[in-house]
């Protein structure tokens, strides 16, 4: 009876131990930034001068509580009229704020931001339901 006891608590242990750890494998943490045309720079709900990228992802990251193996993943959205180049240099700033991490991904989309009227605060909100370009590269 004792070892069937024991038998039945190591393989609880061992589902929940198992559970943890494809729990941490599949962990995102998912950070939005939004790029309107006149390249004002929204990261999440806050307005940020290009100079500060770097240090509000920074921010951002230090503040998130820590799982084993989470990959960050920067959500890019920029409006269709922006040069790729200013994009790619938002997108380096926001890197340089993570060096720890170096399961980091990046995600691009293109918005139609003036016509679809997407900006200021609530971004984010008025995406639901629009269907996004992904930008290759």
């Amino acid at each position: 009876m004792k070892k069937l006891l024991a038998l039945v608590i190591l393989t609880l242990i061992s589902i929940k131990i198992t559970a943890q750890s494809t729990e941490n494998k599949n962990s995102i943490f998912y950070i939005n930034v939004f790029i309107n045309e006149d390249k004002d720079i929204r990261i999440e709900n806050e307005l940020v001068e290009f100079d500060d990228v770097s240090k509000e992802i920074k921010k951002r990251i230090y503040e998130h509580p820590f799982k084993v193996d989470e990959t960050v993943t920067y959500r890019i959205f920029a409006d269709k009229n922006l040069m790729l180049g200013y994009i790619m240099d938002v997108e380096n700033e926001m890197f340089e704020g993570n060096r720890i991490n170096n399961k980091t991904r990046r995600e691009r989309y293109l918005l139609e931001t003036v016509k679809k009227d997407i900006d200021g605060p609530n971004w984010l909100k008025k995406l639901e339901g629009i269907k996004l370009d992904t930008i290759k590269g």
